[in-house]
């Protein structure tokens, strides 16, 4: 027991090589017979592992969590941003007259050929014996020249009774092509404002569910005020959207520019996530 002593108190100079060679022998002797020098002496030896303080650990995730949220958010609003400035560039602008659309219009026995502007597109409808025909041009095609040259439209003409060019505009469409015989009744369309109905819908809920979160906020059901929070995010997007690649609303390609709108309102869904999450409180 003596010797035990003696040995521990040598034993971290040992450990450090700071003992003399005499001090070193004695202990190391010791060591061979003593079972609980020895594994007091391995234990000191051994490498100390030390963790990560928790309150460090809190932050690291912290600051981790954060790093995220903030490339998502921003990640979502470059996106929706992109996805606009191209829903601009891809939306219809009308041409409102045949004159414009077409720079000859060949009517043959079997056929009639339809030969386009530079960079105009047609858009078709048949009822009954009648093909209604629309055209339009956007910023992209303008802008990159996307036809080079006038192209070709031909459309059989069995079973038509009319082919009437509609301007859009509150004007009677023009008569393109009509058989022998058959009465065109006058008639006129409008680019369609379906689009108007959905951003009613989008700013109703906005204004609705905004409503419900301030009564819940004002009485302190903050529970409940947090699933409405989230909600309330829905149709906000889709306003948001609405403003932003929608207008104007009156379209004659309403399913694609809805498509749109969606993707957009999407995206910014998912930005009104990441920043709710930012803004927090941890």
């Amino acid at each position: 027991m003596k010797d035990c002593g003696i040995v521990k108190d040598l034993m971290p100079l040992v450990a450090e090589n700071m003992a003399s060679e005499e001090s070193t022998a004695f202990v190391k002797n010791h060591l061979e017979t003593c079972a609980d020098c020895k594994k007091a002496f391995e234990d000191m030896r051994a490498p100390v592992r030390t963790e990560p303080a928790a309150p460090l650990k809190m932050v690291k995730r912290t600051v981790k969590r954060r790093g995220l949220l903030i490339a998502g958010l921003i990640a979502c609003l470059v996106a929706a941003l992109l996805v606009g400035v191209f829903a601009g560039l891809m939306k219809p602008i009308v041409i409102h007259s045949a004159y414009e659309a077409f720079e000859s219009v060949e009517i043959q026995p079997d056929r009639i050929c339809l030969n386009q502007t530079q960079n105009t597109n047609l858009i078709a409808e048949k009822e009954g014996g009648i093909i209604y025909i629309g055209a339009y041009t956007t910023l992209w095609d303008q802008w990159t020249g996307k036809a080079t040259h006038a192209s070709s439209t031909e459309l059989p003409l069995d079973g038509v009774d009319a082919i009437l060019f509609e301007p859009y505009d509150g004007t009677e469409h023009e008569i393109l092509y009509q058989r022998d015989g058959y009465p065109v009744e006058a008639g006129f369309a409008l680019p369609r404002l379906v689009m108007n109905y959905y951003f009613a819908i989008a700013l109703a809920g906005t204004v609705v569910l905004a409503a419900v979160w301030l009564v819940l906020r004002l009485t302190k059901k903050e529970k409940a005020s947090r699933v409405f929070e989230i909600l309330l995010l829905a149709p906000l997007s889709g306003t948001l959207a609405f403003l932003f690649a929608g207008f104007p609303a009156t379209t004659i390609a309403p399913v694609r520019e809805l498509a749109f709108v969606c993707l957009i309102a999407l995206l910014l869904f998912f930005a009104g996530l990441s920043a709710r999450a930012l803004l927090k409180k941890e």
